[in-house]
């Protein structure tokens, strides 16, 4: 797998005007991100069209971009998907961006393979991987430790029984399975 730096990659949603000389708020995805700096080139994505920019100011959640001067014009870019190219993404150390994992390998721990990593939902409370498996279903797996061994690539996970495959989950009235299971089960 390799990354392809020319390739854009959203970073967040462009929102409503703020004031009168065409800056916009923006969310991003990663609120904390160093991304956005004057002189960055950016993209905006409407449904038929993107629309090429340069930031000209940035701080606080709003975005100025240089040509664009008037709240009517800022307007025009209101639900946007705000986009960056890859090798314009700001990190910190040795980590990997989400973005690169798209399209890896997902194995479990003793290396068999689960399957590749589509994409992620982000649920408000967490991350979640979704890796489509061989036999056509896609997995919604929580993208926190411990399940998550190695970012990868490959991405190596210890899933919980029953996640992967229905033959290794825990039922009630299974004789196999642990007695702490189904105490609790019994309890419900």
């Amino acid at each position: 797998m390799s990354i392809e730096p020319d390739r854009f990659v959203r970073i967040g949603i462009v929102g409503r005007p703020h004031g009168v000389r065409g800056a916009l708020k923006v969310h991003l995805d990663n609120p904390k991100g160093r991304t956005l700096v004057a002189g960055r080139a950016v993209r905006c994505v409407l449904p038929g069209r993107a629309v090429d920019h340069v930031v000209a100011s940035a701080g606080g959640g709003v975005v100025a971009f240089a040509g664009l001067e008037d709240r009517s014009a800022a307007e025009a870019l209101v639900n946007a998907e705000l986009q960056v190219r890859r090798r314009d993404l700001v990190g910190e150390g040795d980590g990997v961006f989400l973005v690169d994992l798209v399209g890896a390998a997902v194995t479990d721990v003793a290396g068999a393979a689960l399957g590749t990593l589509k994409g992620f939902t982000d649920t408000g409370a967490q991350l979640l991987a979704e890796v489509a498996t061989p036999g056509g279903r896609v997995v919604l797996v929580p993208f926190v430790a411990p399940i998550l061994v190695q970012a990868g690539p490959p991405v190596v996970l210890a899933p919980p029984g029953g996640l992967f495959n229905d033959d290794d989950a825990l039922v009630a009235d299974d004789e196999d399975a642990p007695a702490a299971a189904k105490t609790k089960k019994s309890q419900e």
